[in-house]
């Protein structure tokens, strides 16, 4: 080991899965925010946008753990995995004219929704089996359970549109 670095292989890939998910994470805020411009109820767009920001928020963190990895490795040769990044539809959806989703058209963006939700938690929970930094896998651990949180969200507002036609929304907790 020369320079106190860790092996390549070992930095390369906690670089390559970080890249990956900073790419997720891009989409995500993509996604949310497009989805959130296209929905006519105020409570669901409003649930859309906070969707955005913590997949900002979630960018944000991958981007600190990539600048620390950088202390240690060169990060600039290394790619995002192409086998988590196939995950990512070429695009999400085509806004109206009028620019509100129809209720099945919302159906179907939820639906993509959950299913990039559950890949990137599948993403997570197989990066955190393979790297072993243990501050990358505690970054990767934490992202996890958020994702997870999403996905809840999500089914819980699929749910809803297809019984009642109407989201739930998102109501934050207030710390008090």
């Amino acid at each position: 080991m020369q320079g106190g670095l860790p092996p390549p292989e070992k930095s390369d890939l906690s670089v390559a899965i970080i890249k990956t998910a900073i790419e997720i994470e891009k989409f995500g805020i993509d996604f949310y925010s497009s989805f959130a411009g296209c929905v006519a109820e105020q409570i669901g767009s409003a649930l859309l946008k906070s969707l955005a920001d913590d997949e900002r928020k979630h960018k944000e963190i991958l981007e600190k753990e990539l600048s620390r990895l950088a202390d240690t490795c060169d990060v600039s040769c290394v790619t995002p995995m192409q086998q988590y990044l196939s995950i990512l539809p070429s695009k999400v959806f085509h806004a109206p004219p009028d620019a509100c989703l129809m209720l099945a058209d919302e159906i179907k963006a939820m639906e993509l929704g959950i299913e990039v939700e559950q890949k990137s938690i599948e993403m997570y929970t197989d990066g955190k089996a393979k790297v072993k930094d243990a501050q990358t896998k505690a970054t990767l651990a934490t992202l996890e359970k958020w994702e997870e949180t999403h996905r809840a969200i999500l089914e819980e507002n699929l749910r809803l549109l297809k019984l009642e036609g109407t989201w739930y929304g998102y109501s934050p907790i207030l710390e008090g």
